[in-house]
């Protein structure tokens, strides 16, 4: 399982971006291996950044995503790709995967 998180900073103490497709990076988190990864979605676009990052995640084998609000066609294209939807709390990426976690098992 991976779950990836739109972060404001290359770390797992970072809040959560309040932008989903716009965030500055996604953490993707491979909680069996411990691995974290940090990529930055391409912002560039004027107009269907949603699926484009989910797109992005998808090929990345991403499972399960944290985020504060998805747009309409980010939605459609999480439920197209069978990624679970967990929305986030005001706290870090970590404290947010953790509460993710708790609830899968």
């Amino acid at each position: 399982m991976k779950i990836a998180v739109p972060v404001k900073e290359k770390s797992m103490n970072s809040i959560p971006d309040d932008r989903f497709a716009r965030a500055k990076y996604f953490l993707i988190y491979d909680p069996e291996t411990g691995n974290e990864e940090y990529i930055e979605p391409d912002n560039r676009v004027a107009h269907g950044a949603g699926p484009m990052a989910v797109n992005m995640l998808t090929k990345k084998g991403v499972d399960a995503l944290i985020a504060f609000h998805l747009g309409g066609n980010a939605i459609q294209a999480i439920e197209a790709a069978g990624i679970a939807f967990y929305e986030a709390f005001v706290g870090t990426a970590k404290e947010n995967i953790d509460a993710v976690l708790r609830k899968r098992k």
